[in-house]
């Protein structure tokens, strides 16, 4: 419980008694539920409804199940009844509804007053999770500003407004957005209403200071007299271009780095102040970001994320690869096969990960348990030397680059040397870093040693004698392809991103800078088909690159504060993940972008 210590006392002693909640003494402060409240004695969905740390009463409450028609679909109202608040700003909802057909679900608390009035731009939210449990638990939920912020930062993929939250109608689609009602709990308890969540995993830290002076934001215009009248309100949408503040807050999310979105840091101040401890100053954005540590992370260098949401992460000084689920919890560290400091990593179609065995050679590939399937020394046909990358087609042949043995060698499935490996382009393969697969199950190769991109068809015949190159890319590290099978490349010395066509044409706009660009090394590309790039310095950061290379999103310094990102991954929910080897962690960006199919492999060629 944070606050102040008579407010602690205060909610523990309307706590001891069931009747206590319906003291006016017990709204100066955020109701927690003790697991001896007996005042739900049908089994339902009951809560209250708070602005900062005062009861909304006379609101209305609805219950939505999220929609399965795609992305931002509309969700549906579940209510048969009015329900409202009352005057401490409690709720139930028993018999009201029916869960058929209905998965996720969420609560909105419209309207009512805080204590100044009525307030139409009031808009609340809370994430409960699976509908099924609803009607077996005796669920209690607090709503608030918080709960707000964590529901809006989550969902934001799959959000357009409160009325519009929705998933593809498939198994990924379905998946993903349950992962994030989950990621979305981890970052607020919505029994207190407090962060950071009930669940969330011991290795995990969630900024919880930026999430309070979030919350504050929105609770400015919550606790005010009026409507989009009143200056707190007016300056909130001013800035976001919403009309109420579940809209402000997905505002927020989705454009984090916006100027007219940072400076809203100014109604954190006074008696706005609700949540505490809240953050010093304006931030550089508003990025929600995980991180992970442990002992399980140990100098991460390579990133994969496969079909269930885990997270694959290849720790180059441990000599092992660690698991993580979807919500960040360390499922299994693997050692097995000879792993020796690994740096890239795949998964195939199957469900099988690739590892590039670095400090061994040779490649690793392990199943979903970690049992090692490529003996005690991995995979070394085909010149192994030194791999530091690999890429997976959708046949499941895995093309790998030998850093030191200046190659490409690709590989089938059962780990045997295929298309005449090692393939060197006739001199033209030189410190390979970077591989990715096209639509076509051609592989691109990104050469640190001579400044160029090569490309090899899907039996391993080089397509360019010369290479491709814009002119200016010096010493590329990453590389990803879009759906149009163009070509983007992390320009290491140039703090750049240089693109090129499916034909091996420089873009227009190649290389492209700004963005808080500085030494880009890992890349990625999320389902809009923008660019996400880790920025590997000690103070790095990552950037956000518009679709098609056509301009820079992200702030002049980026997105976040890592120590040294290496990798980035995508995942099936919108987050954005970084391998940051300088403090041995793991970084997820909360919603940040826009979801993808994994494992990679299947959505590329042959």
């Amino acid at each position: 419980m944070r606050g102040d210590s008579t407010a602690t006392r205060r909610l523990i002693a309307c706590a001891t008694s069931a009747l206590a909640l319906a003291m006016a003494g017990c709204s100066s402060g955020m109701y927690t539920a003790p697991q001896s409240i007996t005042t739900a004695a049908v089994p339902g969905l009951h809560g209250r409804a708070f602005g900062g740390q005062q009861p909304v009463t006379n609101a209305t409450i609805q219950l939505y199940g999220v929609g399965t028609l795609g992305y931002q679909s509309t969700a549906t109202p579940l209510l048969t009844t009015t329900v409202l608040t009352d005057s401490n700003g409690m709720f139930t909802i028993t018999g009201d509804y029916s869960c058929a057909g209905v998965t996720d679900v969420y609560l909105t608390v419209s309207g009512g007053s805080a204590g100044y009035g009525t307030n139409s731009a009031i808009n609340l939210m809370a994430t409960l999770g699976p509908c099924s449990l609803l009607t077996t638990n005796n669920t209690f939920t607090a709503v608030n500003e918080l709960t707000t912020v964590a529901a809006a930062y989550a969902l934001a993929p799959y959000m357009a407004d409160y009325q519009h939250v929705g998933a593809p109608n498939t198994t990924a689609g379905a998946l993903g957005i349950a992962n994030a009602f989950a990621t979305a709990n981890n970052l607020v308890n919505t029994t207190t209403g407090y962060a950071p969540g009930a669940a969330l995993p011991a290795n995990a830290t969630v900024p919880v200071s930026e999430l309070n002076a979030l919350a504050d934001i929105l609770g400015a215009c919550v606790n005010s007299t009026s409507n989009s009248s009143g200056a707190s309100c007016n300056t909130l949408f001013t800035a976001t271009g919403a009309s109420e503040t579940i809209g402000a807050a997905l505002a927020i999310a989705g454009d984090p780095g916006a100027p007219a979105n940072t400076a809203l840091f100014s109604l954190v101040t006074g008696a706005a102040i609700q949540f505490s401890p809240t953050i010093p100053s304006t931030p550089n954005d508003w990025t929600v970001a995980v991180k992970y540590s442990g002992s399980a992370l140990n100098t991460p260098y390579g990133l994969a994320v496969d079909a269930q949401g885990d997270v694959w992460v290849a720790n180059e000084s441990s000599n092992s690869v660690t698991e993580l689920s979807p919500a960040g919890a360390v499922t299994g560290t693997y050692s097995s096969g000879g792993i020796l400091s690994p740096r890239g990593i795949a998964i195939d179609t199957t469900g099988k990960i690739w590892i590039a065995n670095t400090g061994g050679n040779s490649i690793v590939e392990i199943n979903s348990s970690g049992t090692a399937l490529s003996g005690t020394s991995g995979y070394t046909a085909g010149s192994i030397n030194a791999p530091v990358a690999l890429a997976i087609d959708s046949g499941n042949n895995v093309w790998v680059t030998n850093f030191n043995g200046g190659s490409v060698t690709a590989l089938s499935s059962a780990g045997a040397a295929i298309n005449s490996s090692p393939l060197t382009g006739s001199g033209n393969i030189s410190r390979p870093t970077g591989i990715a697969i096209d639509t076509h199950g051609n592989a691109w190769v990104s050469n640190a040693g001579n400044g160029t991109v090569a490309e090899f068809n899907n039996s391993g015949v080089l397509q360019s004698s010369t290479g491709y190159t814009d002119g200016a890319l010096i010493h590329p590290q990453g590389i990803a392809l879009d759906s149009n099978n163009n070509a983007y490349v992390a320009a290491n010395f140039i703090a750049g991103v240089s693109g090129f066509n499916s034909s091996g044409s420089a873009l227009t706009s190649s290389p492209l800078t700004g963005g808080g660009l500085s030494a880009p090394t890992g890349i990625a590309i999320d389902g809009a088909g923008s660019l996400w790039i880790a920025n590997a310095n000690a103070a790095g950061s990552i950037s956000k690159l518009a679709a098609g290379l056509s301009g820079a999103i992200s702030p002049s310094a980026g997105y976040g504060s890592l120590n040294t990102p290496v990798a980035v991954a995508v995942d099936g929910s919108g987050n954005v993940w970084t391998a940051n080897a300088g403090d041995s962690t793991v970084s997820e960006f909360v919603g940040l972008a826009t979801p993808v199919s994994t494992p990679i492999a299947a959505t590329v060629g042959p």
